[in-house]
């Protein structure tokens, strides 16, 4: 069953199943560009990004001197046609982020066969790049999008600032847990993103961490964010090994906000959704399943991937086999499952495959889809995955608490293009 729901927002949300839908998925980012990595699965390909240089946005001041010099000035007569769906807003994003802004435009092919040396010189500048990725996504919004919006990231919005943060040795595994300042007793374990060879270092502070922060504040469970060995150096399963590591820590770690026999979500980001999945197999297979898994923009379908990805990864390039592709395997045993896609993601797959097969199971499985690249998603858009995220985390855990709506987000939309529409004769 596939229900459209409109948010307070004004955005529509579309999930499957019989859950509400009432987040969205942000960006994960990993620094290369969706043309190296597999073919595209999504509409997105209608968003085609034109080449550094193109000059899309070229013409973007042009009317804004027309529009003070002349009230009657008509902005087509120049080239200029305003974008008012969320669609286009999306679009005209990321072609400037493309045209202007080299921590999404300056990714290169992992160098999956090269030197160690190699490899981490290019994890390091991936790194970097991606740790300057959600700023760069806040100045381009208000350049782009303008100031009628709130384009505060959850970390400010949700005062991640106000977690307790601290690094712990979990079995030989490092990790960082986010304690709110308004525990529930509930724990998540979290995997970050990066293709499976890099989103540690630069990356897991600037981008993945905050976002753990803002989690733990609005849903009040712990956030244990788990520092996986990563490939090619460590070829998979390390990481979900690490995983399965940090939640037999975390049952018994020494922080007193986390309850005694505590309700434990897997929760993992592109491929550290991958990792999260095979995680959680294996803990099932050792009868200490986790209440539930819940993936942001997973990547459990790897066909169309290259030979070099696969071997580095996985030692072999066989795609149909289940630990490289999971959508293509069982997917009975799951625990609870809640996955966020990305309406323009064309980078990843197979998410709501899963969902679909434990949906025809009768299994309790449910996804919330939003307006997203895999990259790249709105301020806005972020808040509200973060959102989502925390209310399946406390439906999940039987945890309560008041969870009120966006802090920044309070304003009518609809209004508000209304009204910009008018301003230009249309």
């Amino acid at each position: 069953m596939v229900a459209k729901i409109v948010s307070p927002s004004g955005r529509s949300r579309r999930t499957v199943g019989s859950a509400v839908p009432l987040g969205s998925v942000a960006s994960s980012w990993i620094p290369v560009m969706p043309s190296t990595v597999g073919e595209s699965r999504s509409p997105m390909s209608r968003m085609t990004v034109p080449p550094p240089g193109a000059g899309t946005m070229s013409r973007m001041s042009e009317p804004i001197s027309g529009f003070d010099a002349r009230p009657d000035y008509d902005p087509a007569s120049e080239g200029f046609t305003p974008v008012t769906t969320d669609e286009g807003k999306l679009r005209q994003l990321v072609e400037y982020l493309a045209e202007h802004v080299s921590a999404y435009r300056d990714g290169a092919p992992v160098p999956w066969t090269g030197s160690p040396e190699e490899i981490r010189a290019a994890r390091a500048a991936a790194n970097d790049r991606s740790a300057r990725l959600p700023d760069a996504i806040v100045h381009a919004s208000m350049l782009v999008l303008g100031a009628g919006v709130d384009h505060t990231l959850p970390f400010v919005a949700f005062d991640g600032a106000a977690c307790r943060i601290e690094d712990f040795d979990a079995g030989g595994v490092p990790v960082r847990v986010f304690v709110p300042a308004d525990p529930t007793g509930a724990v998540v374990v979290a995997a970050h993103g990066g293709a499976w060879w890099m989103g540690d270092g630069t990356a897991r502070d600037g981008s993945f961490g905050p976002d753990c922060a803002a989690l733990a504040q609005r849903s009040g469970a712990v956030v244990v964010d788990v520092d996986m060995r990563l490939a090619p150096e460590h070829r998979m399963p390390a990481a979900a090994e690490d995983l399965v590591a940090a939640v037999a820590w975390a049952r018994t770690a020494p922080i007193p906000e986390i309850a005694a026999g505590a309700a434990v979500v897997l929760w993992g980001r592109s491929s550290g959704g991958h990792a999260a999945f095979l995680a959680a197999k294996m803990l099932h297979d050792a009868d200490a399943d986790v209440t539930s898994l819940a993936l942001t923009a997973p990547s459990l379908d790897l066909r169309g991937r290259s030979t070099d990805m696969l071997e580095a990864i996985f030692g072999h390039a066989d795609a149909t086999d289940p630990s490289v592709s999971p959508a293509l395997g069982d997917a009975s045993w799951l625990p609870r499952l809640h996955v966020q896609t990305g309406t323009e993601d064309d980078t990843v797959a197979g998410g709501d495959v899963v969902v679909a097969k434990l949906q025809e199971a009768g299994e309790a499985a449910t996804m919330s889809e939003f307006l997203a690249t895999h990259f790249v998603a709105v301020p806005a858009v972020q808040r509200e995955r973060i959102t989502d995220l925390a209310r399946h985390i406390l439906d999940a855990t039987g945890t309560a608490r008041e969870l009120p709506g966006d802090p920044t987000g309070d304003y009518d939309k609809d209004a508000i293009d209304r009204a910009n529409e008018e301003s230009w004769g249309r």
